[in-house]
């Protein structure tokens, strides 16, 4: 996988139970966020994501369902070209 950077946060206890559930967890809920935004703003795949979190795609999607997060994206207007598609196909087949 080549190189790593690692780094150390300090994390305020008065977020312990607010954002992270618990020291032992704070380090994978935190590696997690991390990942999560980073395939939420699409700087990675989700099947990165997974591969970094070290989870099955499978889990990994589950992950970004429980977060809200789409495994689809969809630009602005593909619904309508799609639409004109099938019309279009269908006006084909009837001719």
């Amino acid at each position: 996988m080549g190189h790593k950077v690692q780094f150390e946060w300090e994390l305020p206890e008065s977020l312990l139970g607010v954002v992270v559930e618990d020291k032992a967890k704070a380090v994978e809920q935190v590696k997690q966020a991390a990942v999560l935004d980073w395939v939420r703003m699409k700087k990675i795949s989700w099947r990165k994501g997974a591969e970094l979190l070290d989870m099955t795609h499978r889990d990994f999607l589950a992950l970004m369902a429980e977060h809200k997060i789409p495994t689809l994206d969809y630009g602005e207007g593909w619904l309508e070209r799609e639409l004109a598609a099938f019309e279009s196909s269908k006006q084909d087949q009837g001719s």
